[in-house]
């Protein structure tokens, strides 16, 4: 009750020596001055409160502005994956139609549908077959290098051995010199073997190494890999060399079948 009188007191003391007029009794003015510092502690608290009442509000709306710039963000972050991936969608169409383009007889253009369960290096099955005129014996090519050839095959698939199982041999070629060398898959999609069908062979790293017709696996010039490893023995002569394939045989999704005559 005292601090409510004294609050009522307050109030009619200010009203009484803040009303406009051109002077004030004595007593009024003494009033007034002894007030004066409790209008500086009225106007201090009030612009306090007012100071932060204006930056709960800003906190409020920055924190609204900042959850809809992230949203903003994440819905433009998902539009570039997807341009990215169409802009490497449209590249890989490009190369492959440019090789399309490049060869004199039309190759069969086909997907890779399955892989062997037990390893992925040594067997694809891709969606083509005789319907399109495929048969055992044809090789499996992409614009970057060949992948292997098909042994088996069906109405509407066929089954390729890729170049990189164990199994799988062929004569080749050193680009530089054309010196004739045998590839070998070691069951793993990274490396290939060479091995030298000639007593010296000129051979260095990074030489690369195309396909020969001489085995009749592979028709001639198509791009295998390059030499990243020289194995010299102990006596100096070269004994075999570890070549790194063009294509890379764990992540090819489309391939083109190059029919045989």
């Amino acid at each position: 009750m005292a601090t409510i009188i004294a609050a009522f007191v307050v109030i009619g003391l200010i009203y009484v020596t803040a009303e406009g007029r051109p002077e004030l009794s004595y007593l009024g003015g003494k009033i007034r001055d002894g007030l004066a510092p409790l209008y500086g502690a009225i106007t201090s608290v009030t612009g306090f409160f007012e100071h932060w009442a204006g930056v709960i509000r800003n906190y409020s709306h920055l924190e609204r502005e900042n959850a809809e710039l992230l949203q903003e963000i994440d819905r433009m972050q998902r539009k570039l994956a997807m341009v990215e991936q169409l802009e490497a969608e449209n590249a890989r169409l490009r190369e492959d139609l440019g090789f399309y383009r490049a060869t004199a007889v039309p190759p069969v253009p086909a997907e890779i549908i399955a892989r062997s369960p037990s390893n992925w290096f040594d067997k694809i099955v891709i969606n083509r077959g005789t319907a399109q005129g495929l048969q055992p014996g044809d090789a499996v090519v992409t614009p970057a290098g060949v992948v292997g050839r098909i042994y088996t095959v069906t109405e509407r698939t066929a089954e390729v051995m890729l170049i990189a199982d164990d199994r799988s041999a062929f004569g080749a070629a050193v680009l530089r010199n054309g010196a004739p060398v045998l590839i070998e898959g070691t069951g793993k999609g990274g490396t290939l073997r060479l091995k030298p069908l000639v007593t010296e062979l000129d051979i260095d790293l990074g030489d690369e190494i195309i396909t020969s017709s001489m085995s009749g696996v592979f028709p001639d010039g198509l791009p295998v890999g390059k030499v990243v490893d020289i194995d010299r023995g102990e006596y100096g002569l070269l004994l075999t060399a570890a070549i790194s394939p063009h294509v890379d045989l764990a992540r090819v999704q489309r391939v083109f079948v190059l029919k045989g005559d």
